[in-house]
């Protein structure tokens, strides 16, 4: 019995289990805690835009299509046979009021047709020595000094028309300025028109008001400068080499073309409307669903959060006083909308935030954050401080003044 009590192989296993106990307690007293960390990234990252009132002029911006302002039908009066053709009678030529254009023989004298306006001959049909009976159709010409844009308008908007641009004589006549475009260019070049009338019959298929606008020297004849069509630049884009343009010494040369408005082309049209007062300018994929906007609010006010917030190494203790953004659905007042822009009258007040990104599965209460904010925030309340590389020169200088102080507390031990 006492030889088993003094035997080393019974008490080994006996003091591995007792070790094994007693390091797995210590163990698991003095298990390190895990900090939790506030989550400040919750909720779909937005872009968000504050609402301010401004008093913009609106664009009417439609289509029509170029024709025309005079034309006429080159008839003989008499019969006889063709003498004599000139060669501005050739398709595509143009000719002066005035002109000769061609001498019909009759019985040993000549009748001789001569031009009504300044034009371009549209089609010829009669050639020299042709025998023409009266009322023969010699050829269409077509007027060279203005050129008219038909231009289809909904009725439901010509309210956007300024107010003070009819006459006092007729209601229908107007002095609109207007700029054409060919349609489908991607540089297209503008033309000034001017609207001087609307139909008063609509178009029997899509029932639309037809404006009636004059351009001047349609077919560049008279080679004045035409200046491309410049782009919008978005607010807030800033000018480079401003002062260079505006220059008197260095003017600038706007850049010519000879590209004529082609009788029948299909013209993009930009109309100056009337002008609002206090209206909410957003794009126009901030709109949903026709009537509403998603408005970023703030639940906790900023003050509130830092003073509730106490932070230790860093960190926030109080992760329910952080700051919460939700969106809101608003329905609001449209007082104008084109394809770039939509103009808000009515439900939006300045300074709110108006969220102009998409989100899937927006609904009222959803936790978003604001993009370029949060980053920021996070610091503000964590008195979190950036930390700078050093330099390798620093570093070195840094390592020398260590090694200094170090050798001389060993000399101070020493003595």
């Amino acid at each position: 019995m006492w030889k088993k009590l003094f035997n080393l192989k019974f008490w080994l296993p006996v003091l591995v289990l007792g070790i094994g106990a007693g390091a797995t307690f210590v163990l698991l007293k003095n298990k390190p805690t895990a900090r939790k960390k506030p989550n400040f990234q919750r909720g779909a990252l937005v872009e968000v835009m504050e609402a301010t009132l401004s008093n913009p002029r609106i664009e009417v911006r439609t289509h029509g299509r170029v024709r025309a302002a005079k034309k006429v039908v080159l008839s003989a009066r008499i019969g006889g046979e063709v003498i004599w053709i000139s060669p501005k009678m050739n398709e595509g030529s143009f000719f002066k009021k005035g002109d000769s254009l061609l001498s019909i023989g009759i019985r040993q004298s000549q009748s001789r047709l001569k031009a009504p306006f300044n034009g371009v001959v549209q089609s010829k049909n009669v050639d020299l020595g042709q025998y023409v009976n009266p009322g023969a159709q010699l050829a269409t010409l077509l007027g060279s000094d203005q050129a008219e844009v038909v231009i289809d308008l909904p009725m439901g908007r010509m309210d956007w028309l300024p107010q003070n641009s009819a006459s006092t004589d007729s209601g229908n006549q107007y002095q609109i300025p207007a700029l054409i475009s060919l349609a489908g260019m991607s540089s297209a070049l503008v033309w000034p028109a001017t609207v001087k009338r609307h139909l008063l019959e609509l178009t029997p298929r899509g029932m639309m008001v037809q404006l009636i606008a004059e351009a001047n020297d349609p077919f560049r004849l008279k080679r004045m400068p035409q200046v491309k069509a410049k782009k919008k630049k978005p607010s807030g884009t800033v000018q480079i080499n401003k002062t260079e343009e505006e220059n008197p010494e260095n003017p600038v040369i706007p850049e010519t073309s000879n590209m004529p408005l082609f009788v029948g082309a299909f013209v993009d049209v930009t109309i100056p409307g009337r002008q609002l007062e206090n209206v909410v300018t957003i794009p126009a994929q901030a709109l949903r669903d026709r009537d509403t906007v998603w408005i970023a609010l703030e639940t906790f006010p900023k003050a509130s959060v830092l003073e509730a917030t106490e932070t230790t190494d860093s960190v926030p203790k109080n992760t329910s006083a952080q700051r919460n953004i939700e969106l809101q659905v608003r329905r609001v007042q449209i007082a104008h909308l084109d394809q770039d822009n939509v103009f808000l009258s009515g439900g939006i007040k300045p300074g709110e935030k108006i969220i102009i990104s998409p989100i899937k599965g927006a609904a009222d209460g959803l936790k978003i954050r604001l993009a370029g904010v949060e980053k920021m925030d996070w610091k503000k309340m964590t008195g979190e401080k950036r930390w700078k590389r050093k330099r390798p020169e620093e570093m070195g200088k840094q390592r020398g003044k260590k090694q200094g102080q170090k050798s001389a507390d060993t000399r101070k031990e020493e003595s």
